[in-house]
């Protein structure tokens, strides 16, 4: 029963794609949190939902090394402020090599591995986070740069990420009709 749950909620994050403008892409990158002086690393999905919207699952990883050795898992909404669509008639079409601008917000659950109690009390081993940021995303159509810095609003921290997106489903935007030779 929970296999067929799954299923369907995959099947159904996949169609939400037809309805977007720009495609899904996956993600890697490299995090730094400011006050703690920690580094870490990331995977992440995104699903565009809709003209202005996308839908961001992602893992993070702070390794052993570091004082806090921690992992997350959560899911982010960003809202495009500045977006890569554009009219083409009377269809809409991405400009891949436009920049995007955009707010960031979601929720994430923290795994503090090497639990040790703190000054702040809010702090255990298992944590539901939430967190808010600013974004943007720079690049060509099959690969982008972007950066991010959020907060967390919870614990009072902020934290930097900066990644390459693939986008493995583009087409090019523009394609030469050739015909064949006679």
């Amino acid at each position: 029963m929970k296999n067929i749950y799954l299923k369907t909620a995959f099947l159904v994050l996949l169609s939400i794609n037809l309805y977007a403008q720009d495609k899904m892409a996956i993600g890697a990158s490299a995090i730094y949190n400011f006050p703690l002086q920690t580094i870490g690393a990331g995977l992440r999905v995104q699903m565009p939902l809709a003209n202005r919207f996308a839908l961001v699952p992602q893992i993070k990883y702070m390794p052993v090394f570091n004082d806090i050795h921690e992992a997350y898992g959560g899911i982010n909404l960003h809202y495009f402020l500045l977006n890569n669509t554009f009219s083409l008639g009377y269809r809409k079409a991405v400009n891949p090599k436009r920049p995007v601008v955009y707010l960031a917000a979601g929720v994430e659950y923290n795994r503090w591995i090497n639990y040790a109690p703190t000054v702040n009390d809010k702090a255990k081993k298992n944590n539901i986070l939430p967190e808010a940021g600013l974004g943007a995303s720079w690049g060509g159509n099959y690969v982008r740069i972007f950066a991010e810095a959020k907060y967390n609003i919870l614990w009072k921290e902020s934290y930097g990420e900066i990644g390459v997106l693939f986008f493995p489903f583009n087409d090019k935007l523009f394609r030469n009709n050739s015909c064949p030779r006679p």
